[in-house]
């Protein structure tokens, strides 16, 4: 943290980038738009930021989103006092007290973003972010610099409406990011995802075909029972009720450009009993394959 008696400052860092955009801009934008519920209104990238310092003890409308690439840093958020390290990111919620700052020895160097909107008070839980401790911690993924480079090109064009537009939409990409990667353990296991892919690949082209879990265990080279529980927790389902849904998937695809029998397409399927077939259609749809085949499309 910043000692008392050190240099603080807050911006012209050398190679420094930023575009803030006139406050009219924001809330004309946001106001004629209802549908766009974030825009950044300030990003920047600080390379290298030595005596960086930020105080804000009323807080701010926005959201204030930091993402360290290089170096370190510190942020306070209410009465908490936080160290920030290359591949995490702070996210300070609207309205709420903060400071942060460059670590004086190894100043960090960040991409920064101020996000407005309707939104912008949902970030919190859409983030799931524990309130005594506002961290994120996504790693050293080149994606979070590509869009934060992708919304300073479009701002520094200029904030014409379709440069707004293009921004608020490489910012929810972020946000969108962001959300997936806190939802990823940082333990887990590439390989093992490469299984799941397997098995799905598997599944995708023996459509045709009944398979058992055990078949599809010996192809991710699994237990039948890891198989179960490690297919469930990536996907959400179970591995036969994940392949029930495929083939209802492909179903769907015959009903709508083939002239094909439901009987038929529940035969191709692998269903041997149509009324099954029937069943688990509309357990997946809530309709029934031929009522799904009426509907207008499109």
């Amino acid at each position: 943290m910043t000692e008392e008696g050190e240099q603080r400052i807050r911006e012209g860092f050398p190679g420094q980038r930023s575009i803030v955009l006139p406050r009219p801009v924001v809330s004309g934008w946001l106001d004629g738009q209802p549908l766009i519920e974030l825009l950044p209104s300030d990003v920047g990238h600080y390379p290298k930021a030595q005596w960086h310092f930020v105080e804000r003890p009323e807080g701010i409308s926005q959201s204030v989103l930091i993402y360290c690439t290089d170096g370190c840093g510190w942020a306070r958020v209410g009465d908490t006092t936080l160290r920030i390290r290359p591949g995490q990111a702070l996210v300070t919620p609207a309205g709420a007290p903060h400071a942060y700052g460059a670590d004086p020895d190894d100043p960090w160097t960040i991409y920064w973003v101020h996000l407005d909107g309707a939104k912008v008070a949902l970030l919190p839980e859409l983030l799931e972010l524990d309130p005594e401790e506002p961290l994120l911690h996504p790693g050293r993924d080149p994606a979070i610099p590509t869009l934060f480079e992708k919304m300073l090109s479009i701002l520094g064009r200029g904030y014409t409406p379709d440069n707004l537009l293009s921004a608020s939409m490489a910012l929810g990409q972020l946000v969108t990011h962001l959300v997936v990667l806190r939802h990823r353990s940082p333990n887990r296991d590439d390989n093992l995802d490469q299984r799941i892919r397997r098995v799905i690949d598997v599944m995708q082209g023996n459509l045709g075909r009944s398979l058992k879990v055990d078949e599809l265990a010996r192809e991710a080279n699994l237990s039948s029972s890891h198989l179960a529980a490690v297919f469930k927790k990536r996907t959400g389902f179970t591995v036969l009720d994940f392949f029930i849904r495929l083939k209802i998937q492909r179903a769907c695809f015959l009903l709508d450009t083939t002239d094909q029998s439901v009987k038929a397409i529940a035969a191709d399927l692998g269903f041997d009993d149509p009324l099954y077939f029937s069943r688990c259609f509309r357990r997946v749809h809530d309709s029934s394959p031929t009522q799904y085949r009426a509907l207008r499309k499109g």
